[in-house]
């Protein structure tokens, strides 16, 4: 595909005020070609300082490469009433606006959705907040780890006999990214349809609460509690492993009732000479009335944990695709970046980044057969300032 060929969102450009909350959001944008224009206080965003730090400084964080690849930067001051202004008539030339800050705060520089609607009716205002515009909370502060308990995830994460956990890495924010994203697009259609913009509301809390599955359900229909179950699946009250060891790491292996055939077939296969009856254990449910006891489970799961053990995840992963059982290794981080499966689809690319040098970076989550997604670097603090704030025309609506 030709590098020049335009990518899926190139006509369109975002102004991207956003923290820890919504980076992802304009990151994606980014690579699917909106113009995203990264607006920087003086001196550079907070977040240019988080870590990791590829090297020993405060300008080479690994968090600001990610996350800002392929956006643009400008530095203006809230405190400047000019700085202000120049925000304003680039609202005039903007298709999308997103910020994080909290509920009137952006309303009280003069900066609001209301303020800038006047002059910019195009304008697709998204505020990514913890909880929202409106509602007890709006204005109560939180981090990634809040989003976590505050929207239920934690609730069901660790084990069952100690407390909560929260996923290691920011989910509860990326996945408020991906639905603000959503949200925009959402938004970019109604506005073809009636010529405005208009303001979305993106509350990490709710976006959390949207990923419990049927845990809620359970607790809604039947009033039961879904407990924490480790390395497992839970079903309500019930849970069933999925998590095992083997000789070099883990393996995932979903035991549901229509495996258990296939499993015995590849275990005799390979000599293990399984014991456990596959017919009965077919016909067992995971959840309901039909359920095994403690003691017919334990002696499945030894079964189970020996044959596993004394092999590989990979090899354990061959061999299970040939009998048609769900199983798959646990892939750790040098898993992913050795993986020959994202090479072949050449999900990692390499950009030179202006702070930190050569880099190979996360790529595409998406392949378009017509508009290729687009890899390049994260900017500079202001690198970008003169060639924005002097082209800037507004009355231009880019997208449409």
């Amino acid at each position: 595909m030709s590098q020049t060929t335009p990518a899926a969102l190139s006509p369109y450009r975002a102004l991207d005020l956003t923290a820890d909350l919504g980076g992802l959001t304009t990151m994606v944008l980014a690579g699917l070609g909106v113009d995203v224009i990264r607006v920087e206080p003086p001196g550079g965003h907070p977040t240019r300082r988080r870590g990791p730090m590829l090297h020993h400084d405060q300008d080479s964080s690994l968090y600001w490469a990610q996350m800002n690849a392929g956006k643009r930067s400008i530095t203006l001051d809230f405190d400047d009433e000019a700085d202000r202004e120049r925000l304003r008539a680039l609202g005039e030339t903007a298709d999308f606006l997103f910020e994080s800050d909290a509920p009137g705060a952006m309303a009280a520089r003069g900066l609001g959705y209301n303020d800038l609607r006047e002059r910019a009716p195009q304008l697709i205002y998204v505020s990514i907040t913890p909880f929202g515009q409106s509602g007890p909370k709006s204005l109560w502060a939180a981090s990634d780890l809040i989003g976590h308990v505050a929207g239920g995830l934690s609730s069901l994460c660790g084990e069952p006999d100690r407390a909560p956990l929260r996923p290691s890495v920011e989910q509860a924010c990326n996945i408020t990214a991906l639905n603000a994203g959503s949200a925009a697009m959402i938004a970019l259609h109604a506005r073809h349809l009636t010529g405005r913009g208009q303001h979305v509301d993106v509350a990490m809390q709710a976006a959390m609460a949207n990923t419990l599955g049927n845990a809620r359900l359970y607790y809604e229909m039947d009033g039961i509690i879904t407990r924490r179950a480790g390395g497992a699946r839970a079903f309500a009250d019930r849970a069933t492993r999925i998590i095992y060891p083997c000789a070099d790491g883990y393996v995932a292996f979903v035991r549901v009732p229509a495996s258990m055939p296939r499993l015995h077939r590849w275990m005799t296969a390979e000599g293990a000479n399984p014991r456990f009856d596959d017919e009965k254990w077919a016909n067992i449910s995971i959840a309901g009335d039909n359920l095994p006891g403690d003691d017919e489970i334990d002696e499945l799961e030894s079964e189970i944990e020996s044959f596993f053990a004394a092999r590989g995840a990979q090899a354990l992963y061959e061999s299970g695709q040939q009998f048609n059982v769900m199983i798959c290794p646990v892939n750790t981080m040098q898993d992913i970046v050795d993986s020959p499966q994202l090479a072949a689809r050449e999900f990692f690319a390499e950009v030179d980044d202006p702070a930190l040098g050569r880099l190979r970076v996360p790529g595409a989550p998406l392949k378009m057969s017509r508009t290729p997604w687009q890899s390049r670097p994260a900017p500079t603090p202001g690198q970008h300032q003169d060639e924005i704030l002097v082209a800037a025309r507004p009355g231009v609506i880019h997208g449409d």
